[in-house]
Order: structure tokens, then sequence, then C-alpha cells
């Protein structure tokens, strides 16, 4: 659809720069960004201090990477509109009763419950949520989140 596209993830389980190599050494004597790079043409940006997440989406939408769409994983606060990822029915409600705000931003549910024989439509709580198999129905996913196709 000739997007340039972005995804911010937020790992919460695991560090991702190591002590020890020279990213992190730079890090830890006070630089506050840190890019790196490898043969494969991988890149990662280390960033040590606290971004505002507006701060970091005007930095996307700009430059240096003028991004048409940015997604966003594992942001529970954001308000955006929002996908909820899951496997079973099961983990849907404890979702939404965990964070209220979920449900004013959800538009949709998907995941792995997409694969599943008990695999349902929708999803009824507070409103009706589309279950939405992404890879299979990427037009439904599209529609949902109001993205049209870019004109050149």
């Amino acid at each position: 659809m000739n997007y340039n596209v972005s995804v911010i993830k937020n790992i919460y389980h695991h560090q991702i720069d190591e002590a020890g190599k020279d990213s992190y050494k730079f890090s830890e004597a006070g630089a506050h960004c840190v890019i790196t790079r490898n043969i494969f043409n991988e890149t990662t940006i280390f960033m040590k201090k606290e971004i505002d997440m507006e701060q970091l989406i005007d930095w996307f939408s700009k430059y240096p990477f003028n991004s048409d769409l940015i997604f966003f994983e594992g942001f529970r606060t954001l308000h955006y509109p929002s996908i909820i990822c899951v496997k079973d029915l099961e983990e849907i409600e404890p979702q939404l009763l965990k964070d209220p705000h979920l449900s004013k931003v959800i538009k949709m549910i998907s995941g792995l419950i997409c694969t599943k024989k008990s695999f349902k439509e929708k999803y009824s709580y507070q409103k009706d949520l589309p279950i939405i198999d992404i890879k299979k129905d990427f037009k439904s996913f599209l529609e949902i989140l109001k993205i049209k196709e870019k004109s050149n």
C-alpha cells in the first residue's frame, strides 16, 4: 500500500542491551542515544533517557523515517486505537478489567484466538468487538482502523 510503517515495541520481560557490550558502555558513560548497525544491515537504537511517547511519535512521523503509520505493541495506556491479541476468549475480560482505558480505545481482537475451533466473529462484554484474523481478513483490519490506500 506504499506506506512507510514503523513499530514501537514495549519489552518488559528482559533487558535488550547487554552489560559489557560497547553500546551498553556508551550509555553508561552518558550517551543518551546509541545506534548500532551490524553486517546484516540491522539497526538498533538504544535511548537511555525517558522520552515522552508523543515526542517519539513526532520523531518517527517527521524524521528520519517519515512514517505514515506507527504500530505500538505492549503499550496499554496510549490513547490510540488498540487491538487486543489473545490466544483464548478467557484472556480478553481480565485485560479489559485490569485496564478500563482499553475498553475506550480497543477496536478489535486478534491473535492466536483466530486459529481456534471455538473462534467466534464477535466478543460481547461492554460492546461488540470484532475478532479479526488479520492475515485472512486484512480488508476488515484496514476498514476498522480507517486506514485507506495511500494516494501517490
